[in-house]
């Protein structure tokens, strides 16, 4: 009689969980990583050197910025990042609060610059070439510009007043304490990031860049589902034992 053995080997259902726990902890460290490490790193350069030229190409309007940037003294890659984190280069974005174009200049921004004269006769509470791309830049760059100047060259101060304000920073006396502007903030320099040192901008960074609310809130789902996993790893498996063996 033959000896009997017992096939070793782990159970496909065991198999296919692995790799499904293995794709969870990528995707878990991924997302980390992009909103923690990545994220802080970029923030620390930006502060450092957001203002050293940089052109940009690939991206929608990259000449227009480019010429707009120059002729404002500004780094294009500082106004592409700006215009990433407004409308993610969208000439018909508005928002909720009533901010047009590229840039997402508020009709009170333009009467202040006295925009609106080269845009004709105004019809409706906004001028009627605030979604035109050349003249929302112009506008957007000329505020950016002034900011810059107000703070002293200070771009992270300048980022934070063009999001909440001139006179909120003045008032908090740096960044203001709100979540919208920090978002903001991280937003502009993550973009800038990329753009200083790339040049250009993939899909996949700007739809980071867009969503970054909804990255950082799938950060605690991820987790507590990659612990929901891993639970039955954790749970002591019976051990089989070989038959005896039987002699011939």
């Amino acid at each position: 009689m033959a000896i009997r053995r017992r096939t070793g080997g782990a159970p496909r259902w065991t198999e296919l969980y692995a790799a499904l726990c293995a794709a969870a902890l990528l995707l878990t460290l991924t997302v980390v990583y992009l909103t923690t490490v990545h994220v802080r790193t970029a923030v620390a350069e930006f502060a450092r050197s957001a203002a050293r030229p940089r052109p940009v190409h690939g991206v929608p309007y990259a000449d227009l910025i480019n010429r707009t940037a120059v002729a404002h003294h500004l780094n294009p890659a500082l106004l592409a990042a700006v215009v990433a984190a407004e409308s993610g280069f969208d000439p018909e974005a508005r928002s909720p609060r009533g901010a047009y174009g590229l840039m997402q200049v508020m009709p009170a921004t333009w009467r202040e610059l006295d925009a609106a004269a080269a845009c004709g006769a105004t019809v409706g509470p906004a001028p009627p070439c605030m979604n035109d791309p050349a003249a929302n830049l112009e506008v957007g760059a000329t505020y950016l510009r002034r900011l810059l100047d107000r703070f002293g060259g200070n771009v992270v101060l300048a980022v934070a007043a063009y999001n909440a304000g001139a006179g909120t920073v003045v008032h908090h006396r740096g960044v203001p304490p709100f979540p919208e502007t920090a978002r903001y903030l991280r937003q502009v320099a993550l973009a800038w990031f990329h753009l200083e040192h790339d040049g250009t901008l993939t899909p996949f960074w700007l739809a980071v860049i867009r969503a970054f609310d909804l990255w950082q809130r799938a950060r605690p789902v991820l987790l507590a589902a990659l612990a929901a996993l891993a639970v039955p790893w954790m749970w002591p498996r019976p051990r089989h034992r070989l038959g005896p063996v039987v002699p011939r």
